[in-house]
């Protein structure tokens, strides 16, 4: 039996987008959503968690078109704080994180392969370097105007 390992990078910021990038098919997605307040207590936790949802959510017919008996899925974040939540070795103390924590799990029972969060180096994650990209353009666009 041959084990198919599929990573996935996801990254949020609380300008309101999150990406993920799939290493598997090379396919990434940027998302804009609603921004955190400035100085937002748990802004920036929220995003990250909702780039983790978002990521596993849009994947979701990938890994059911490979037909193989044993994967592995791997999702990684530069979020140390949402990797130790995922992995039930630090608590959630925030109602909105908590409630994205169980639509994650529910998404996850509902699945036949192994589902492992991993942290990662911010500069090695390239769904954050598909934010940056995007944040390089707007400044451009930005000092143009």
């Amino acid at each position: 039996m041959r084990v198919l390992n599929i990573a996935i990078d996801a990254d949020g910021s609380p300008s309101g987008y999150i990406s993920w990038h799939n290493h598997f098919n090379k396919q990434s997605k940027i998302r804009s959503l609603k921004p955190s307040l400035k100085n937002e207590k748990f802004g920036i936790q929220r995003m990250e968690m909702l780039a983790i949802f978002f990521a596993i959510s849009d994947n979701l017919k990938v890994f059911k078109k490979i037909k193989r008996t044993k994967q592995i899925v791997i999702i990684r974040s530069d979020s140390r704080s949402t990797i130790e939540q995922l992995n039930n070795k630090a608590q959630i103390n925030d109602k909105i994180i908590h409630r994205i924590y169980e639509s994650i799990k529910r998404m996850l029972q509902k699945i036949c392969f192994i589902i492992v969060f991993d942290h990662l180096n911010r500069t090695k994650n390239r769904a954050g370097r598909l934010l940056e990209k995007v944040f390089r353009k707007n400044i451009k666009y930005i000092k143009k105007t």
